[in-house]
Order: structure tokens, then C-alpha cells, then sequence
């Protein structure tokens, strides 16, 4: 096995219990919606501590390219420090808006939970007469279908749930609400997370299924338990310290590769904190397409395909022009080692997404070496992949992607072992996820 040309240092003990969200499940603001990928914000606080012990002081000004749920400018945000964030998923924009805002009152939020609540117990018996169901094939059971996302009575009342919010005037809470919404989606479907996309649950047309008014009680108790509580002790923030810090107007929706030039100064960024998302074949707008359809984030194929179109070429669901394989040498071999099982690809654009993938990649460290000040460190988290048994070592063709880019990879370090696909797990036993150290110059 070649020697790899980086220090690979090994942070398992440091990193193994922090990488994964959901040591955030019960934490305030960021337990409002159980989010499958990403980091803990323990992991950003880690960051922060080592940034201020190296340099005496906290960052200023810190960027977030994929911002998903919003841990990283969330949690920077409780900590004062200034995070442009971008975001391409319209509803992952809208869940970190939520999140980052700070204008919440409980008095307010009472009102509106009082009003959804009298909705709830008025709701009117012929609801699709005033607000449809999502327009696709297989979102709620019908005639003639073998599987669905939800039963029908489930999905009234989602609707009553849904007619309720539209009738709040504020658009702040609107939007609150809908998060709100959309973290019990998957608790009341048919379905669940598997990781790569939704699933069907086990035994899911035999077992107990919710009534339409069973629905309203989780979404009303969801609000009362877990929102609530975090909006009492934002208030009580407030108070003790006037106006809170927010990077609420710092978050942007869009596609970082086009949207990061325009908007942030060069040489402006001291941090930067992010996970990309892995080189997997994982489509994330299949992974959250519930949240995007129930939501009204996505109303026909057209708007799916554009939103595809736009995220990082880490799937197979767009058809990805020819091109151009990076003049990276690990890259390069791996590329043709995958190549040699052509007659087995299940897509024919699978190596058009390895290539681009990681020419996204080069984009990205062209922007961020313009943004990034003179002594400004990345952390970069990201995974190494597998197909037909040949390993790609993301995390040394990124490090050299961003060496070729101008920058100094400081380390790489082993965060923990995942496994690979279960198409991978005869050749491959673990693959690594890294954390790589990335400064704009020599220390």
C-alpha cells in the first residue's frame, strides 16, 4: 500500500464522540429537527478552543460553504462570532433561518400556537377541498398503489396542520412553524431515513397506524416540549444580555461554487468550518424529498431537477456532462481502477460524478484562497468512498487539491472508521473520515 505524502495523525479518541448530529438531539435551538448528516456542535467548539489557545483570541469572521441544518453558524452564533453560511436545499436555507433567528418572543409564539391549536380543533372534515396534497405519485395512499408515504387519514391531518400556519400572518413564525412541521413528518409516515435515501418501514401496512387527530396532538406537543422551551430560554437570554448576536442576515441561499464569489470580500474569512457532503452517490434531495414535497420546497419534476442541477455533483441523479479529470495522481488512479469495471456501473454517469465531484472541489479552494485571510485555517471534513472494491482517499486528493489551490494541508486527521456499502464490505472493511487542517500559508 503506497506511503501517503500527509501526516495522518490519528484523533479518533478526540473525535469519535462529537461527529455525529445527533449528540445535538436534545440541545437548545439545535434539537429542533433531527437531522441525519453532520457534525455536533461540540465538534465546532473543539475547533474554536484550538483556534483561540493558537492565536489568543477568538475568529471574527468564520464561513460555512454547506451549511445544512445550520450547526456550524448556529452554534458560532451563540458564541458571538460572525458566520457567512451558504445553503443550496431551500428547505435545509429555511431550517438554519429558523434556527439563526433570534427575534422570538414567548408571548408571541403563545399566540400563534393558541390560534394553530383552535384551528386543530376546528379543522373542516373536506380539508382537500381547501388545500392539496402534495401533486405526486406516491405521497399519500390512493387506489391502485402498492406503496405510500402516507395514509390518508395521516395526511388530512398534516393538511389541517398545514392550513393552520398559513393562516399566521407573520412570516417569521410561519416559517417556525413549518420546521415544526416537518420534524414530525417522518415520525407519522410510512417511511424513515435509511441513510441514503427513504425507506419503507417494517411491517408498515400492518402496523398501528395514527388518527387525523392523532397528528395534531404530536405536531401541538412537539411544539409545547421541545420549541417552547428553547424560545422561554431565548427570552431569558435576551434579557440578561439586551440584543442578541445573529447570523441570521449572513446565511444565503444558493449554490456556494457561484454564490461565494459575489457576496463575501476577499481576504475576509479567518475560519472555516464545513463537511461537504461525502462522495456516496447520495442525493440529498431524495434523503429530505418528503420535507421538500410536504413543505411545497419542490411542486413538479422540473424544480427537482433544477435543485439537483445546482448541488455538489456527488450523485448519479443528474446526467453530468463529460469531464475533465484533475491532474491529481491518487485521483487519477483511482479513477481508472473504477473504469476497468465499466461493464458492472450501475449509471453511466458514475464516473462523471467522481470527476466532478472533486473539480468542485477545485473550484472551491479557488474561491476560498480568495477569501480567506493571510492566517486563515480550514477544517475540512469529508469521507472516503469505494466502488467495486477500489478505495478513493478523499481526503489526500483534497488535501492536494487544495495544496495545487495555494494552500498548506497542516495534517490530516483520522476522526473515525465508517463502513463502507454493503457492496463494498467483502473487499473494504472501514473507510476513513477525516478531518483535514488546511492554512493559507506556513506556520
Amino acid at each position: 500500500m503506497p506511503v501517503s505524502k500527509y501526516t495522518i495523525n490519528n484523533y479518533t479518541k478526540e473525535y469519535g464522540s462529537i461527529m455525529q448530529f445527533n449528540k445535538n438531539k436534545d440541545t437548545y435551538i439545535h434539537g429542533w429537527y433531527p437531522f441525519v448528516e453532520g457534525y455536533s456542535k461540540d465538534f465546532i467548539r473543539s475547533i474554536i478552543n484550538e483556534y483561540s489557545k493558537r492565536f489568543s483570541r477568538l475568529p471574527t469572521s468564520c464561513l460555512e460553504p454547506f451549511s445544512g441544518s445550520g450547526t456550524t453558524p448556529l452554534e458560532l452564533q451563540k458564541l458571538g462570532i460572525g458566520c457567512t453560511s451558504f445553503e443550496v436545499s431551500p428547505f435545509m436555507y429555511n431550517l438554519s433561518l429558523a434556527k439563526l433567528d433570534t427575534k422570538y418572543t414567548v408571548n408571541t409564539f403563545k399566540k400563534y400556537y393558541s390560534e394553530i391549536a383552535t384551528s386543530l380543533d376546528n379543522y373542516h372534515m373536506d380539508i382537500e377541498r381547501y388545500i392539496s396534497p402534495p401533486n405526486t405519485k406516491t405521497i399519500v395512499e390512493k387506489p391502485g398503489l402498492d406503496k405510500w408515504n402516507f395514509n390518508h387519514e395521516i395526511m388530512k391531518g398534516i393538511l389541517d396542520i398545514k392550513y393552520a400556519i398559513n393562516l399566521i400572518k407573520s412570516s417569521r413564525y410561519k416559517s417556525l412553524f413549518k420546521i415544526a412541521l416537518a420534524s414530525i413528518l417522518l415520525d407519522v409516515s410510512n417511511v424513515y431515513r435509511n441513510g441514503k435515501c427513504i425507506s419503507y418501514k417494517k411491517d408498515w401496512k400492518s402496523t398501528v397506524k395514527y388518527s387525523r387527530t392523532d397528528v395534531h396532538s404530536i405536531y401541538l406537543q412537539k411544539l409545547e416540549q421541545v420549541f417552547l422551551p428553547d424560545i422561554i430560554k431565548l427570552e431569558q437570554y435576551k434579557r440578561n444580555n439586551g440584543t442578541l448576536f445573529s447570523n441570521y442576515e449572513k446565511c444565503t441561499w444558493g449554490d456556494v461554487r457561484k454564490k461565494l464569489p459575489v457576496t463575501t470580500k476577499d481576504s475576509s474569512i479567518d475560519l472555516i468550518i464545513t463537511s461537504p457532503p461525502y462522495l456516496n452517490s447520495r442525493d440529498y434531495t431524495d434523503t429530505y424529498m418528503v420535507e421538500l414535497k410536504m413543505l411545497d420546497y419542490i411542486k413538479n419534476y422540473d424544480e427537482l431537477r433544477k435543485l439537483r442541477s445546482k448541488t455538489l455533483r456527488s450523485h448519479v441523479q443528474v446526467k453530468w456532462e463529460d469531464v475533465k479529470l484533475l491532474n491529481v495522481e491518487s485521483l487519477r488512479n483511482s479513477v481508472s481502477e473504477i473504469a476497468e469495471h465499466k461493464d458492472e456501473f450501475w449509471n453511466d454517469s458514475l464516473l462523471n460524478m467522481i470527476k466532478g465531484y472533486f473539480e468542485d472541489f477545485d473550484i472551491l479552494f479557488q474561491n476560498l484562497n480568495r477569501k480567506l485571510n493571510q492566517n486563515g485555517i480550514i477544517y475540512f471534513n469529508v469521507a472516503n468512498s469505494a466502488y467495486f472494491g477500489v478505495e478513493i482517499k478523499t481526503d489526500e486528493i483534497v488535501a492536494e487539491i487544495a495544496e495545487n489551490n495555494g494552500f498548506v494541508v497542516e495534517e490530516i486527521r483520522e476522526a473515525r472508521q465508517i463502513k463502507p456499502s454493503s457492496q463494498q464490505k467483502e473487499t473494504i472493511d472501514s473507510l476513513r473520515e477525516s478531518v483535514i487542517v488546511i492554512t493559507k500559508k506556513g506556520k
